[in-house]
């Protein structure tokens, strides 16, 4: 420090005051505004030479994070729906997998053919050049109350095909049938000279105009011959059309023998068909019948192979078939009296195939096999009955001349009571399975079965369980075998036996019945097996293999309603 002279620090105070202040005051740096720093991306970016600006920059950033979150959102979605699609179907496969082990037989449809499924009903459309002859009338425009009336015949030979045919089609304007109808009768000629078919036709309708546009024609074809119905493709609110066609078919002039006719197809939508007994008169080798809201209704018919599908309208009749029978139709029954015949010659099943929907499903089956074919492998017939939203019923019994069936049988309905009955001569297993409901197996007595009486329904009638501490049972091992495995035996009364009474009395009563065995018993399945004893095994060398293959089988499932199988005895 320089001290001036005559000066002292003491000598001012003031000066001494201002240089305390001046040395207490902290020195501090202007504040100025600096920006933030800018993130990675940024900073990236002013190093790299970009034509983008630093906004542009920022929204790619955002368009990034919402792809990073759409992403985990697709993620989370995926995964949820993995879960809720995946469990089920691997709870579905363990169920399969279970039951595939708890049950000693194959399933119905795991080796065996299945019913085919029936065929497109119809030719391919005809051409009206094509036509052999067309609107030869013998009665024209004749007055028929407030409209006209025209009527034809024609002759069909009946070497080949026969078909009633006409280019209407459901798929068209919807209106069309209220101005539309028809009426079909088939049946056989009384006249024994007869040889060929003869196809009448009445047609009303409501002006002459109607009349020119439509054309009734014969038609010829390389398989056959018969009617095709040539109608316009609009009517008008003040037009009716409306046929009435009878086609008689020829008896055999030569003997009192059966006439067989190679085909018969009636492709007639919107027609109601009746068809009278043409069994035993004519058989057929092929018969396909139906049309869009077509009613079918048959008195009696044989053929090879019978189709019969239509759609909202019922299915009713007695059909005889020795290889396939197949009946469609939705929203409306079917009611059907089915003999199936198996004579062995081709080495294959019969099959009948019926299904409808929302609508019951009635079905009585009678089956065939001559007695010298007994040995042929089976199964002899496979059959299936499916509806929805309805009941389900269907009857399988022996001809009283048949040799014992090997049958495999599948009911399947929804929402509606599923019933299968099989006759005292049926052997092999079964499966009745339903959801959320109950699953029976009831025994009945034919007679009580055939007057409708089902006021006993409990699957204890006309049965016995087997006792193991019975001391009157001459079967002591038969039944310790079944114990021992673990399995619920029950016998069933027989009604038939070919063993003179001297002979049943030496038999046990485990030997002169059927016996109902249990694989599997809860309140919605119920598995098992019935037949006379013992039981065919899978092992015990080839033949034992075989016999155990050809095993029938009953397969009766539902859910949201009951199902029940009856074993009449």
């Amino acid at each position: 420090m320089i001290l001036l002279d005559g000066l002292d620090k003491h000598d001012d105070p003031q000066a001494a005051k201002l240089v305390a202040e001046s040395s207490s005051a902290p020195v501090a740096r202007a504040h100025t505004p600096t920006p933030s720093l800018p993130d990675y991306e940024a900073s990236q970016a002013q190093l790299k030479p970009t034509t983008q600006s630093f906004p542009e920059i920022r929204r790619k950033r955002t368009r990034r994070r919402k792809c990073r979150k759409c992403a985990l959102y697709a993620l989370v979605v995926y995964f949820v729906v993995s879960i809720a699609i995946g469990v089920p179907l691997i709870v579905l496969k363990f169920k399969r997998k279970a039951h595939a082990k708890s049950s000693s037989y194959d399933a119905w449809n795991s080796n065996a053919p299945i019913p085919p499924k029936s065929i497109t009903l119809g030719d391919a459309p005809l051409r009206l050049s094509s036509a052999k002859s067309c609107n030869a009338w013998t009665v024209k425009d004749a007055p028929d109350g407030h409209g006209l009336r025209s009527e034809l015949d024609y002759h069909v030979p009946v070497n080949g095909s026969i078909f009633l045919n006409t280019n209407i089609t459901y798929s068209g304007n919807g209106t069309y049938f209220n101005h539309f109808s028809g009426q079909l009768l088939v049946g056989i000629n009384d006249d024994v000279s007869a040889s060929d078919a003869t196809v009448h036709v009445t047609m009303h309708h409501s002006s002459s105009q109607l009349r020119d546009a439509t054309n009734v024609c014969l038609m010829r074809t390389g398989q056959g011959g018969g009617l095709y119905l040539f109608t316009p493709m609009n009517l008008t609110v003040a037009d009716t059309l409306a046929f009435n066609i009878t086609l008689l078919l020829p008896r055999n002039n030569t003997a009192p023998s059966t006439r067989l006719i190679p085909q018969l197809l009636c492709h007639l939508p919107h027609f109601q068909q009746t068809y009278q007994q043409l069994d035993p008169y004519v058989t057929f080798e092929s018969v396909l019948l139906g049309g869009a809201m077509s009613g079918v209704s048959i008195e009696s018919i044989q053929a090879s192979q019978a189709v019969v599908k239509a759609s909202s309208a019922e299915i009713r009749g007695k059909f005889t078939v020795d290889s396939s029978l197949s009946l469609e139709t939705v929203s409306a029954p079917i009611n059907a009296d089915v003999h199936l015949f198996n004579n062995g010659t081709s080495q294959a099943p019969t099959f009948m195939h019926l299904t409808t929907g929302n609508s019951v499903l009635n079905a009585n089956v009678t089956m065939f096999i001559p007695p010298e074919m007994s040995d042929m492998p089976g199964p002899h017939f496979l059959t299936h009955a499916e509806t929805f939203n309805a009941p389900l019923s269907v009857a399988l019994t022996h001809d009283d001349a048949s040799a014992p069936a090997t049958i495999r049988m599948r009911a399947i309905n929804n929402l509606g009571n599923t019933r299968v009955s099989v006759d005292s001569r049926y052997q092999g297993t079964f499966d009745v399975n339903t959801m959320f409901a109950q699953a029976e197996v009831l025994a009945h007595d034919e007679q009580d079965e055939d007057a409708g009486s089902h006021a006993n329904d409990g699957n204890d009638i006309g049965s016995s369980d087997i006792d193991p501490d019975d001391d009157d049972d001459d079967d002591d091992d038969y039944v310790d075998d079944y114990l021992s495995r673990g399995k619920i035996l029950r016998v069933l009364a027989s009604s038939t036996t070919s063993a003179s009474p001297s002979e049943s009395s030496s038999l046990s009563p485990v030997n002169a019945s059927r016996c109902l065995e249990y694989d599997l018993i809860s309140s919605s399945e119920i598995q098992g097996w019935v037949g006379p004893p013992p039981r065919p095994s899978p092992t015990g060398g080839r033949d034992a293999f075989k016999v155990f293959n050809s095993m029938g089988h009953i397969d009766v499932v539902s859910s949201l309603s009951g199902a029940q199988l009856v074993l009449l005895t």
